[in-house]
């Protein structure tokens, strides 16, 4: 039996810059968010009874890693990936317009052996890991691999998630097994084997329970911290929803993957671990979960199933309340704001229209 806990669904953000060196990409000139793999690309690729080891060897995987203001995890995490064992392998850093240019010094150290991509202004974790998937589709990856920057990889991981990949043609996403420091978090030192989404809780859980063996196992969402994506889902079901900015984008796209027909999954062989730490403030993170908390369960849930959650959801603003009030604390008026804003949003009214529910393009 697994052990389970609540999680936010969160990601952390990260920012951009541009500097000699480094190859850099302009989102000025980028192509269209959905670009398929050319039929060059296709060609090249042997037949299936050539085996995995053989196909995986010529499928180019382009690792992405968002960095807001957060140059020494990020120089770890490169690091990380440059000893990957597998190949043909990418590495683009997209700058999400750090406050303190971190472009330039990623690109001192790292040189052509990384891409760096810089955005003008901070695009929320989605936006600028969309930057990067853009150029990975333009590119001819066959897969995608979004990163917290503050991961590190082992030497083996990528390689393990590809060969599950090919064995597996029917899941869409996947995700190693993500270790952390025992804690809060990560009770067992696991700080994700999988997760479920309860939609009318407006709530997200890890498992913490490692888990074993040679195949993927199925799960209901991916967390955003290291989703390894098949190019081909994303053509079919689009990229992260932007209008979300932060938090809960990597259920949303976990959603819609499922509601395509795909699986997810996690590799219990491929091991990363994750810092879990990071430069939002609490008010920042507060505002946006209960925000999108609201806007994804209204967007995939039934009318019941939202009225469900946002009673939940009230119910955690209104104990929030309660503490301050009772501690002498700080109102929580973020918390506060970011259910009335996804109430607002959800409605229809918000600064940017919702699309249909399921139906999100990038």
């Amino acid at each position: 039996m697994r052990k389970s806990g609540r999680h936010s669904a969160a990601v952390l953000t990260r920012r951009p810059s541009v500097g000699a060196g480094a190859r850099c990409y302009h989102p000025s000139r980028a192509v269209g968010p959905l670009v398929a793999l050319t039929t060059e690309t296709r060609s090249n690729l042997p037949s299936p009874e050539t085996g995995v080891a053989a196909r995986s060897a010529l499928l180019l995987v382009v690792s992405i890693v968002v960095d807001y203001d957060g140059l020494e995890d990020t120089l770890r995490c490169v690091r990380s990936l440059l000893d990957s064992s597998y190949d043909p392998h990418r590495i683009v850093v997209v700058d999400n317009g750090s406050p303190s240019g971190d472009g330039p010094r990623l690109s001192a150290e790292f040189g052509d052996s990384i891409v760096v991509i810089s955005a003008e202004r901070n695009l929320g974790y989605g936006g600028g890991a969309n930057l990067g998937l853009r150029w990975a589709l333009a590119n001819g990856a066959a897969y995608a691999w979004v990163l917290n920057n503050d991961t590190i990889v082992d030497p083996t991981c990528i390689g393990r998630l590809v060969e599950a990949m090919e064995s597996h043609p029917e899941f869409g996403v996947l995700s190693p097994q993500i270790e952390a420091r025992v804690g809060p978090e990560a009770p067992s030192g696991i700080w994700y084997a999988g997760g479920t989404v309860l939609l009318s809780r407006a709530e997200v859980r890890h498992s913490f329970e490692e888990i074993e063996g040679p195949e993927p196992v199925s799960t209901q969402y991916v967390t955003g911290c290291a989703m390894f994506l098949r190019s081909s889902s994303l053509a079919e079901v689009g990229l992260f929803w932007e209008p979300l900015f932060l938090f809960w984008e990597d259920v949303d796209l976990s959603l819609r993957m499922r509601r395509s027909g795909l699986k997810l999954g996690v590799v219990p062989a491929a091991r990363i671990r994750h810092e879990i730490h990071g430069s939002i403030g609490s008010a920042t993170l507060e505002y946006y979960h209960f925000r999108n908390a609201f806007v994804v369960v209204r967007r995939y849930g039934s009318a019941s199933t939202a009225l469900s959650g946002l009673v939940f959801l009230a119910g955690g603003v209104l104990r929030r309340w309660v503490r301050a009030i009772l501690r002498r604390r700080p109102a929580p008026i973020a918390a506060t704001r970011g259910l009335l804003a996804g109430l607002r949003f959800a409605m229809g009214s918000g600064s940017e229209k919702s699309p249909q529910r399921g139906q999100a393009r990038s």
